[in-house]
C-alpha cells in the first residue's frame, strides 16, 4: 500500500513537470492565468543628471538600468529552474516630457534572460537636450515607461518613472544699432549712439556696459547697465561721445569699442560671454573754446546797434 502511494506521488510530480514543460513552449498570449508567475520592473539611473543642463548646446546622456525580478511564488524552484534561460522582451519609451525638452532613448527594445536567482538587468541610455526658452533652474521632467512582455508562465509587467532635471542659466544677448555706428560731427558737438539689446537668455538678465578704449582727449560715457526681462525683453543704452575741442581746426578721428556682458539678475556669479560693438567718430571743423562769451557779447552789440541806428538817423 505504501509503495503504491509513493508511486502515485512520483507520477503526479512527473505529470506536473511535463505539464510545465508544455506550458513553457506555449506562446505568451496562450499561457493561462492559473499558472502565471508575477514579475516586476525597476528603472534607475546615476548621478549624471544632478548637474544642471545647459540649454541649446549641451546633449546630456545618462544610463538607465532596468532590473527585472520574478516572484518565486508557490510553484517552487522546479518551475523556476525550467524557466531559466527564457528571453523576455523589454521596451523603453518616453511617454511625456517638458515642452522645452527633447529626450531620445538610444535602444528602445531590449531582452532580458531569466536567471536562476530570478533577478536580471539590462542597460540603455537616454539623451536629453533643452531649448533656449527652458526656464533657468526650473524643474524639468521626463516620463519613462518600461514594459516587459508576457513570456510563457511569466506575467507581463510595466513601470513608469519620472526623471527630473534642472536647466542651467543661458546668458545670451543680441545687440543691434537702430541708427549707425559712424558719425561726423564738429569739435563743439556731441555724438549720441543708441544701442538696443534683446535678452535671448532664459532668465531675467542685467547687461553690464563699459567703454573699453578711448583717447584721453576724447570723452565717452555709456549707460552702465540695462535690466532685461526673460523671454525677449529689450532695452536701449546710449553711448555719448565728445571730441577734443582745443582751439583751432580739427580733423580728428576716434574708434571706440563698447563691451556688453550679460549676468543673471539675481546671481552675479552666473555670467555670459562678452559682446563688443565698435563706433567711429570723425571730428571736423574749427573749435574756439573760451570765446563763446565774446561771440555772445559781439552779437548783443550788433543787435543793439541795429536798434539804435534808426533813431540816430531820424534826428
Amino acid at each position: 500500500m505504501r509503495n503504491k502511494f509513493k508511486a502515485a506521488n512520483a507520477g503526479l510530480l512527473i505529470g506536473f513537470i511535463l505539464v510545465n514543460l508544455i506550458l513553457v513552449t506555449i506562446p505568451p498570449t496562450s499561457a493561462g492565468p492559473i499558472f502565471a508567475i508575477q514579475s516586476t520592473l525597476n528603472v534607475t539611473w546615476g548621478d549624471e543628471i544632478i548637474k544642471p543642463i545647459v540649454p541649446r548646446g549641451e546633449l546630456r546622456t545618462l544610463t538607465l538600468v532596468i532590473t527585472h525580478t520574478i516572484a518565486k511564488g508557490a510553484l517552487g524552484e522546479e518551475v523556476l529552474n525550467l524557466l531559466t534561460g527564457s528571453v523576455i522582451p523589454i521596451t523603453i519609451t518616453i511617454t511625456d516630457a517638458s515642452p522645452w525638452c527633447t529626450a531620445v532613448v538610444s535602444q528602445g527594445t531590449l531582452s532580458i534572460i531569466v536567471q536562476p536567482d530570478t533577478i536580471s538587468t539590462v542597460q540603455t541610455t537616454v539623451s536629453i537636450q533643452v531649448a533656449n526658452d527652458a526656464p533657468a533652474y526650473g524643474l524639468g521632467y521626463i516620463k519613462i515607461k518600461a514594459t516587459a512582455a508576457q513570456t510563457s508562465l511569466i506575467e507581463g509587467t510595466e513601470n513608469t518613472v519620472t526623471l527630473s532635471f534642472i536647466p542651467e542659466y543661458k546668458a545670451l544677448i543680441q545687440p543691434s544699432l537702430p541708427e549707425t555706428n559712424v558719425k561726423e560731427i564738429g569739435p563743439m558737438d556731441t555724438a549720441v549712439f543708441p544701442i538696443e539689446i534683446t535678452n535671448l537668455g532664459n532668465a531675467r538678465t542685467i547687461v553690464l556696459l563699459n567703454v573699453t578704449n578711448v583717447s584721453k582727449d576724447w570723452n565717452a560715457v555709456i549707460t552702465t547697465q540695462l535690466i532685461l526681462d526673460e523671454g525677449g525683453g529689450t532695452g536701449t543704452a546710449y553711448l555719448v561721445v565728445k571730441p577734443p575741442k582745443s582751439f583751432g581746426y580739427h580733423y580728428d578721428e576716434q574708434t571706440i569699442r563698447v563691451s556688453m556682458q550679460p549676468v543673471k539678475a539675481d546671481d552675479y556669479s552666473k555670467k555670459g560671454q562678452i559682446t563688443y560693438e565698435t563706433f567711429l567718430i570723425q571730428s571736423r571743423g574749427f573749435s574756439l573754446p573760451g570765446f563763446e562769451i565774446l561771440f555772445f557779447l559781439g552779437a548783443l552789440i550788433i543787435v543793439l546797434l541795429l536798434m539804435v541806428l534808426p533813431w540816430t538817423q531820424k534826428k
